[in-house]
């Protein structure tokens, strides 16, 4: 099946299949993951991954409600647990139990810059293993596999997104309230980018507006080809919580998720469909 199957690892991708409940094995061992779901679509049917990087303080079972409420056609979701533990912590995590997970440990604690820039790079250099993994071992073309990220988790989003390009771009990234730790640290580019969308608040007080245009601005000149636009809407340190923000994430991934070319027959009996 979709979710437990063995991928076709001649090349072909001819099955596609997915991490499943207590897949800690190799690459997915550093996350709590909670199990692929393609809600209202046959497993076969799947043709997108949707990685989500839930923010500081939360857990991967909150965060992946949300991925279902998208209702992206043809799109499971896996949502992962951060890498830290509560305390900020690292450490295999035992169970599936639910508990509060972390990326990298906040300033407000006390963290200084490399502590968290060795914390950053840790968790997606932990998430690119995982991503590789599903190309390798599970079957997938990581142009199918599209990053969301909230917050911390967007900040790991990014970095992932912008490492990964050429032979290993992504489908996309998109991510609410999070900025790079240090933009001006990209270095030029020129292989295929993973497209990028920014949502940003502009009374969010903790990843400020401002910080979000820096990230973009700096991505765009790394690579001009990645798009990094950013969308600002009237709100605090939060995840999307509005019809228009929605809408500017929907418009993003219409343009990027992989979908079925519709044929003649959708339209109706009458209609006569010529190719080429």
């Amino acid at each position: 099946g979709f979710l437990d199957g063995t991928a076709d690892a001649s090349g072909g991708n001819a099955v596609r299949c997915a991490p499943c409940d207590g897949d800690y094995d190799a690459a997915f061992a550093e996350f709590f993951c909670l199990p692929s779901c393609a809600p209202g679509e046959p497993c076969e049917a799947v043709q997108n991954i949707f990685v989500m990087l839930h923010g500081d303080y939360d857990e991967h079972f909150n965060f992946a409600k949300f991925g279902r409420m998208l209702n992206l056609p043809l799109t499971c979701i896996w949502s992962l647990g951060g890498t830290l533990d509560e305390r900020g912590r690292p450490g295999r995590p035992k169970s599936d139990e639910r508990d509060e997970r972390r990326w990298m440990v906040s300033e407000l604690e006390g963290a200084e810059a490399p502590t968290r820039a060795s914390q950053l790079a840790h968790a997606s250099s932990a998430v690119r293993r995982a991503l590789r993994k599903l190309r390798d071992e599970r079957g997938w073309d990581l142009n199918r596999v599209h990053l969301f990220g909230f917050s911390d988790g967007g900040t790991v989003a990014l970095d992932v997104a912008a490492r990964m390009t050429g032979t290993e771009r992504l489908g996309g990234c998109a991510v609410v309230a999070a900025a790079a730790l240090e933009p001006v640290s990209y270095k030029k580019c020129d292989e295929a980018p993973t497209p990028m969308i920014l949502i940003a608040g502009t009374r969010d007080v903790v990843v400020p507006a401002e910080r979000v245009r820096e990230t973009a601005a700096a991505l765009v000149r790394r690579n001009p080809g990645c798009g990094a636009e950013v969308h600002e809407f009237d709100k605090e340190h939060a995840m999307v919580k509005s019809q228009p923000e929605a809408e500017a994430l929907m418009r993003f991934w219409s343009k990027t998720l992989t979908l079925p070319r519709p044929k003649a027959s959708d339209y109706g009996e009458d209609v006569i469909e010529v190719t080429s």
